[in-house]
């Protein structure tokens, strides 16, 4: 972007390019128009130097990360050749000092070292020591070509760390995943072994703990030996190292080449029985998913028994009572048959009379029925004469108890 330059005091050369205006409005607007073109002159000239001021803060930064990593390797050379290390070479100290010296004039100078001039004000005022030292082009790609394989090889570095921490991750979680699934498997073999009885025996406990410390034990003996077989192993190869260097074996490149080879078939090895750990994982995972679901299967089947078993209980106890009822009414049925049978010979036995008998017999308690209403009724009516005539006599007494009673009463 181009420096944009305007000379704002100057009005008069402006003013040339429109006729004198009469009108004070007119004057007011041309005045703010040429205020809005300085201001965003302004403005292009602010953004350009921002710009320039942002790309060489940009360049101190590389350059002195350049100059720390130079000085590092200096103090570490000095410190591993005890005061007397090989040391850059002598464009590698011209080049620091250059940058040691003109750091500072090219943070000063903002839109000098993306164009490579000066304004005349600055170059008038200053004096011939204190001029900007503006590094080459040559010198930047070197420096920042330096910086990029600096970073590109920490960026390796820390690769290789986060690869090896991903492997040691990857690791851990195999491990957990292994104790994991080992301490499933105790876990249901306990329940099965132990639990599964409902009676909890201490002998039966202590006995299974020993088991599995006994086991446990073995398995660190084995791991033991293995690792005693590896140590000695890695001491077997390290003595053959020591010999060849002692012997004074040099490697070729045939035999760089050939350990290549074998190292990448022990990496294609290794790969694919990491393939082959990865399918047995798989199948062991859904295996022990298999057989969880097997184990709650067997577990509701069991509980299922538990019930069934008590049901066919109680069902048999009931069948026995209904057993035992039946006998009991088979024994009432056989009485009550019996009974029947005397009833029906009996009846048998009785003479039934004919149907006019019958019918003459009905009729005549119909006639005795009425006969017996009528003398009913009679013997009310015979009733209630009685009772007036007891009344009668009674009221004859008392009128017959009167007159004596006056007559024997004074005059």
């Amino acid at each position: 972007m181009k420096s944009a330059t305007i000379n704002v005091g100057n009005k008069d050369k402006l003013y040339k390019r429109y006729p004198e205006p009469d009108n004070i409005d007119e004057k007011v607007k041309i005045a703010d128009d040429d205020a809005r073109m300085a201001t965003s002159a302004l403005e292009e000239l602010l953004d350009a130097i921002q710009a320039d001021t942002n790309l060489l803060e940009e360049e101190n930064k590389i350059f002195n990360s350049y100059l720390k990593n130079v000085a590092n390797q200096q103090h570490s050379q000095l410190r591993v050749a005890g005061g007397d290390p090989t040391g850059p070479s002598s464009d590698e100290q011209d080049m620091v000092s250059e940058i040691s010296d003109g750091s500072v004039g090219t943070s000063n100078t903002a839109s000098t070292a993306m164009t490579g001039k000066k304004s005349k004000g600055r170059s008038r005022r200053r004096s011939s020591s204190q001029k900007d030292v503006l590094l080459e082009i040559e010198r930047k790609v070197e420096i920042a070509t330096a910086e990029m394989d600096r970073l590109k090889q920490e960026k390796e570095e820390e690769v290789k760390v986060m690869e090896k921490n991903q492997e040691t991750v990857r690791a851990c979680m195999e491990e957990a995943e292994l104790r994991i699934q080992e301490t499933r498997r105790d876990m249901y073999e306990f329940r099965r072994d132990i639990v599964g009885d409902k009676k909890l025996d201490a002998e039966k406990i202590i006995r299974y703990l020993d088991e599995r410390l006994k086991l446990k034990d073995t398995h660190v003996s084995k791991l033991k030996l293995k690792s005693q077989a590896l140590k000695a192993q890695i001491a077997k190869y390290e003595h053959q190292l020591k010999q060849r260097e002692d012997m004074g074996e040099v490697l070729h490149a045939i035999d760089f080449d050939q350990l290549k080879i074998e190292n990448q078939q022990f990496l294609e090895r290794i790969e694919q029985k990491n393939k082959e750990l990865v399918k047995l994982k798989l199948t062991t995972g859904n295996t022990v998913q298999t057989m969880n679901a097997l184990t709650e299967k067997l577990n509701k089947f069991s509980t299922e028994q538990t019930w069934l078993k008590k049901e066919i209980k109680q069902r048999e106890e009931h069948l026995q009572k209904l057993m035992e009822d039946i006998s009991l009414v088979q024994q009432e049925k056989e009485a009550a048959e019996k009974k029947n049978t005397q009833l029906r010979l009996q009846h048998e036995a009785v003479k039934v009379p004919k149907v006019e008998d019958y019918i003459q017999q009905k009729a005549e308690m119909y006639e005795l029925e009425k006969a017996a209403a009528n003398w009913k009724r009679k013997v009310e009516i015979a009733e209630g004469q009685k009772k007036i005539v007891l009344q009668q006599k009674h009221t004859m007494r008392q009128s017959a108890k009167q007159p004596a009673k006056q007559s024997f009463l004074p005059a």
